[in-house]
């Protein structure tokens, strides 16, 4: 399994680095824009989808923003914009959000809509035939293999036939947190599109830094040391196989219960379930998020006020090059739930669980 970095968990803490009231003298400010505008255009792995067939557009929106700061305007709020326009939620900044069109398009705030909106790690028994495992975030820092396994454990010992795993909120992490729960639903060998660096100063530090010290990081190192600055890594596979080599015989059924919020590795879970697991029906009354067509981030810190930052990209899946990408839309479950949103999501055994529960229990 390919490697992300843990890209929620990063940006938290970056964030909790920001200085609410901090602010920099706008003489000096400007430059960080043009930081912001050198990095995308030599660095993100979407900067050549994203200004395709747009070049006007593009040259258009970087002169106004460099009119508006002159003038004035907030660098920073101008960056947000600026990266806001490429509709990439894996580049971002603080602010992005309201520059976004998929932001404002698609609107997630499930947190203003229920009484509350907290999905936790939990496991536990729905009923006499079902088990729920709750999923919401891949980050290995907020949960071990250990627990994962542990979950997966006590859900075997149960007896239950069927399993719900439940991934609303899980925006992201480290594909491998969900490793064994992926083996656990495995039922054929599967295929799944593949990744390619855009090389850069900042891809090739990427792979050094998670990579670096194995023989397959030093070749891909000296590759894209060869690869013009600026293109796609060449002779990577397209592709990557899911196979295990034994079939769990449990669960029977499996349902993968998604919202608004799934992104990045929750989103990879969510293709890598569909591509190896027939008997696992996706669920969910929203598209997933749509974030991760470009993926492998940076966190880059602007060189004039050192406390404000920027994600960005480092590659680009190989779908995308084939006109399948993802982010768009998000992907769709298979079964559209029509309930009303349940009015608390925390570690409960909540509504939509009940409901996927007893769907389950009927066969298609």
């Amino acid at each position: 399994m390919k490697t992300l970095l843990r890209v929620l968990s990063l940006v938290a803490a970056v964030a909790g680095l920001l200085s609410a009231g901090a602010q920099t003298p706008a003489g000096r400010a400007a430059s960080d824009f043009d930081f912001a505008v050198d990095v995308v255009e030599r660095a993100y792995a979407g900067y050549p989808d994203k200004t395709a067939n747009r070049g006007a557009e593009y040259a258009a929106l970087k002169e106004r923003l460099q009119q508006e700061i002159a003038s004035g305007r907030d660098t920073y709020d101008a960056v947000a914009e600026y990266l806001g326009w490429f509709d990439d939620s894996h580049l971002g900044t603080e602010g992005v959000r309201a520059y976004r069109p998929k932001s404002i398009r698609r609107p997630s705030d499930y947190a203003a809509r229920m009484e509350r909106y907290y999905p936790q790690f939990t496991h536990c028994r729905v009923d006499r035939e079902t088990y729920l495992i709750r999923f919401p975030s891949c980050d290995p820092d907020w949960i071990s293999l250990g627990e994962v396994r542990e979950m997966i454990e006590k859900y075997l010992a149960s007896g239950c036939e069927n399993l719900i795993l439940d991934i609303r909120g899980n925006g992201g992490g480290n594909d491998s947190s969900y490793e064994p729960l992926l083996r656990l639903l495995y039922d054929h060998e599967g295929v799944e599109d593949g990744m390619e660096y855009r090389v850069s100063d900042l891809a090739i530090a990427h792979v050094r830094k998670f990579a670096g010290d194995t023989e397959r990081g030093r070749a891909k190192i000296a590759r894209m040391e060869r690869t013009p600055a600026g293109e796609f890594l060449a002779g990577e596979s397209k592709t990557y196989r899911i196979r295990y080599d034994s079939v769990s015989p449990r669960p029977r059924r499996a349902a993968l219960l998604i919202d608004g919020k799934v992104g990045s590795s929750g989103e990879q879970l969510v293709l890598e379930v569909r591509a190896c697991s027939r008997r696992t029906t996706v669920y969910g009354q929203d598209n997933t998020l749509g974030c991760l067509d470009f993926s492998n981030c940076e966190i880059l810190r602007f060189p004039q006020d050192t406390t404000r930052w920027m994600m960005l990209p480092t590659t680009r899946s190989c779908r995308v090059a084939e006109g399948r990408g993802i982010d768009a839309a998000g992907i769709a479950p298979d079964v559209r739930i029509t309930l009303p949103l349940p009015e608390t999501l925390t570690d409960n055994v909540d509504e939509w669980v009940r409901w996927v529960a007893e769907d389950l229990k009927t066969e298609n």
